[in-house]
């Protein structure tokens, strides 16, 4: 339950913090659309990121688990493609990368707790 809570919490303060500091991410301003957009974010990384760190396996170990980074920039972006422009939008692949990196950093600080 706590690392469901905290994947939740890592997709919602990332989303967040992202909005905030990343000009190139825009949102209709309301708090119901942070928790929304970060409540996926957080549910993508909970319940699809295992099944691609299994599928791509391989590919980590030769990247040294770089290509972990990867996925969570792939699972931002779907979670950018499910909700409309006018609600959420990420404009930009550099506007991604960044978003991806606090989300893993949220995602990071978060987990802490859980070990």
């Amino acid at each position: 339950m706590r690392g469901f809570l905290s994947k939740i919490l890592s997709g919602i303060v990332g989303t967040a913090l992202s909005l905030y500091f990343i000009k190139g991410i825009t949102s209709d301003g309301s708090l119901s659309t942070i928790l929304i957009v970060g409540t996926t974010i957080g549910l993508l990384i909970l319940f699809v990121r295992p099944i691609l760190n299994a599928i791509t396996f391989p590919l980590r170990v030769i990247t040294l688990n770089l290509f972990s980074f990867v996925i969570i920039m792939f699972l931002v972006w779907v979670a950018d493609c499910i909700f409309p422009s006018a609600m959420f939008e990420i404009s930009g692949l550099a506007n991604l990368f960044w978003m991806s990196l606090i989300v893993l950093g949220a995602e990071l600080l978060f987990s802490i707790n859980n070990n």
